[in-house]
């Protein structure tokens, strides 16, 4: 379950059975604020395999006002934004651009003989495979 602190807008991953059923009081690591945390609606359907006499003995300890230091979390640190990649896309962009640009005022037409290398290749790939099923057909007949 991910928790936000009300102060410092902090994200937490903590375990849901951790807060119920009655919630508790937590303490942001990151600026110590504290406030209550309730369980979630949808988590509230309790396994049958837990007997309601202990969920009850447990609820009255766990709503305490005093926040528990023991609470399994982790910080979930956002991650910032990196201008320096940003930019480096912009010039590899810019790079492809130009270079598109300059193989056209040149009059080489880079492109066509890109595609007649591919069908070439493809041309062969068919072959071969031809040449590998018809080997298969007379092997196995």
């Amino acid at each position: 379950m991910l928790i936000v602190c009300t102060s410092c807008n902090s994200k937490y991953l903590v375990n849901s059975a951790d807060l119920k059923p009655e919630g508790r009081t937590v303490q942001c690591a990151n600026c110590g604020h504290q406030w209550y945390q309730g369980s979630s609606v949808e988590e509230e359907v309790l396994p049958s395999s837990i007997p309601s006499s202990s969920i009850t003995n447990n609820a009255s300890e766990n709503n305490t006002s005093v926040p528990s230091s023991n609470l399994p979390s982790t910080y979930v640190k956002e991650q910032e934004k990196s201008i320096v990649n940003s930019i480096l896309v912009v010039i590899f962009l810019f790079a492809i651009i130009c270079g598109f640009w300059f193989f056209q005022k040149l009059e080489i037409n880079s492109l066509v003989l890109v595609k007649f290398y591919v069908e070439e290749f493809y041309f062969n790939l068919k072959l071969i495979f031809a040449d590998l099923a018809l080997i298969i057909h007379n092997i196995l007949n």
